[in-house]
């Protein structure tokens, strides 16, 4: 008796998603991204805590959207984009706002920009080759809110005028765990993006 041959799960086919624009995901990672100007803003102004309150309001959303978009079955296309972009926008503004009043090491922001760069070019490219967004893995979620807790930090730390060495060297360890993240999560989508277009072809 011939065997019906069963047609192979295509990969690629999980990352694709919804073409809906406005989901309620993608308002509040829209959201995110309007907390740059103020955060800036308080940071020229020496508003440390402000700026810390900021911080955790943007976390708050960043955990909020993917939590909305899987509970709802709304995971769309432009989220995926639109998710991580805002993350790098926050991120990368601020990061570059607190170097240029010296709240922080340029060697790690030169790591996050770097980085950022690289799954952008990467998303960018596997747009093109596979017709998909792939979105953010779990390596790269806990390393942004890593990220964002070493700021948060930094800014606390700002913001106090007291004896503040404990603070430093809880700051330093962040630091080397979010490049340890940021390294870990570039790799596990290096691998990812490799291997779907390898099967692609």
């Amino acid at each position: 008796m011939t065997e019906i041959p069963v047609p192979e799960k295509d990969p690629i086919a999980q990352y694709r998603a919804k073409d809906d624009l406005f989901t309620p995901s993608n308002l509040i990672s829209i959201m995110r991204v309007m907390f740059v100007l103020p955060a800036v803003f308080c940071i020229m102004a020496k508003l440390y805590f402000l700026v810390a309150a900021i911080f955790v309001a943007a976390v708050i959303t960043d955990l909020l959207d993917g939590l909305i978009a899987r509970k709802t079955d709304s995971v769309t296309e432009l989220g995926k984009i639109v998710d991580p972009l805002a993350d790098k926008i926050f991120i990368g503004l601020v990061v570059i706002t607190m170097a240029a009043y010296g709240l922080i090491p340029i060697w790690f922001i030169a790591i996050i920009l770097i980085r950022d760069l690289v799954i952008l070019a990467g998303g960018v490219w596997a747009k093109k080759k596979l017709g998909v967004v792939l979105p953010s893995n779990y390596p790269g979620k806990i390393a942004v809110i890593t990220i964002a807790l070493t700021l948060f930090m930094i800014i606390i730390r700002a913001g106090i005028s007291g004896d503040t060495s404990v603070l430093l060297q809880l700051i330093a360890y962040l630091e080397w765990v979010s490049v340890g993240l940021m390294v870990v999560s570039l790799w596990v989508y290096g691998k990812r993006l490799a291997g779907l277009l390898t099967v692609g072809r």
